[in-house]
């Protein structure tokens, strides 16, 4: 199947302009497009909100719409008084179907909840066959980037097909989204979603007796492999706290002492996580134990130059920086 061709888009809005003044500005360059394009505007028929600024747009530079109304909200007050094309339907479920017959692809801009609706019944009308019609999100300010995020998580979790992720697809202006529309085939092989992150993570490397410790990890991704103590920096840490909180919840040592080494960016791939992990060298207190069962299966000592195999993937990458952890300790003792 060639690429579509879109004469006629249905436009999911807010029926409120929201509180960025972008929001409006995006609504009337969408409308201008559509009436540029020759392109005919489909929509709930409303005068207000962002839907209304769509509809003004597209009807003052020449362009078409249809509306299509449940009888319920069939008023001179909330009506486009511009419209030439109005279809009333009898309730909001029937509106939801005309709409979707009349249209050949979606565009979402800035909603609330029944725009979200409108997304998620049109995107899974054509993960189900019903029909074949992409659903554009109109990023404007990263609205909707948590949407993308969200479908992009449940991609990799193996929730969502990526044939099917590739239904929705998004951009920051109109003329883009437009254009991505136009092109979208239902046939093309999807990409895969980009990893999730960069997440910022952090990692202690312990040195004692000229050997580090690492433990072998379970659970999360990663398990079978040896690492360093560490984990993901929590909101408004900072990296070295996270260094000392981890390695204190995972083995029950203290760090007395922190050194940043330098830092690595990992993409886990199978897990569809990228994270930027910051490396302390350190001396602490104590002796390693399994404080976390279900996170590590033990904790050893390893001289760096005989490392044991597979090792994590920061861990790993440290390793191939040409980082030694003697130079290193050496500066760490003469640090008052």
């Amino acid at each position: 199947m060639a690429p579509m061709t879109l004469h006629r888009v249905c436009v999911l809005a807010g029926s409120d302009p929201g509180a960025s003044p972008a929001y409006t500005r995006a609504a009337h360059r969408l409308g201008t497009l559509l009436a540029h394009r020759d392109t005919r505007l489909v929509y709930s028929g409303t005068a207000h909100g962002l839907a209304g600024h769509v509809a003004d747009a597209a009807l003052a530079a020449g362009g078409r719409a249809t509306a299509v109304v449940p009888q319920s909200l069939r008023t001179r007050e909330t009506l486009h008084p511009g419209l030439r094309d109005l279809r009333t339907v009898a309730t909001h479920h029937e509106r939801k179907t005309a709409l979707a017959e009349l249209a050949d692809a979606f565009i979402a801009l800035p909603g609330g909840l029944d725009t979200l609706d409108h997304v998620a019944e049109a995107a899974s009308w054509t993960q189900a066959g019903l029909h074949a019609k992409p659903v554009g999100l109109l990023n404007v300010d990263d609205y909707w980037g948590d949407l993308s995020r969200l479908l992009d998580h449940f991609t990799r979790q193996g929730l969502i097909r990526t044939r099917h992720r590739a239904i929705v697809v998004s951009a920051g202006d109109p003329r883009t989204l437009l254009d991505r529309l136009d092109a979208w085939d239902p046939h093309s092989p999807a990409d895969p979603p980009p990893p999730r992150g960069p997440l910022l993570g952090t990692s202690t490397v312990v040195l004692r007796n000229g050997r580090v410790l690492l433990g072998r990890r379970k659970g999360s991704h990663g398990a079978g492999t040896w690492s360093f103590p560490g984990g993901k920096v929590d909101p408004a840490e900072s990296p070295e706290a996270a260094a000392a909180r981890e390695l204190h919840e995972e083995t029950g040592m203290r760090a007395l002492r922190l050194t940043p080494i330098g830092w690595t960016s990992d993409v886990f791939a199978p897990e569809g996580l990228h994270y930027i992990t910051l490396h302390h060298l350190a001396h602490a207190e104590g002796e390693p134990r399994v404080v976390e069962p279900d996170k590590t299966e033990t904790w050893s000592w390893h001289p760096w130059e005989d490392l044991p195999e597979p090792l994590f993937a920061p861990v790993a990458s440290l390793s191939a920086t040409g980082w030694h952890p003697e130079t290193r300790t050496q500066a760490v003792r003469n640090h008052p």
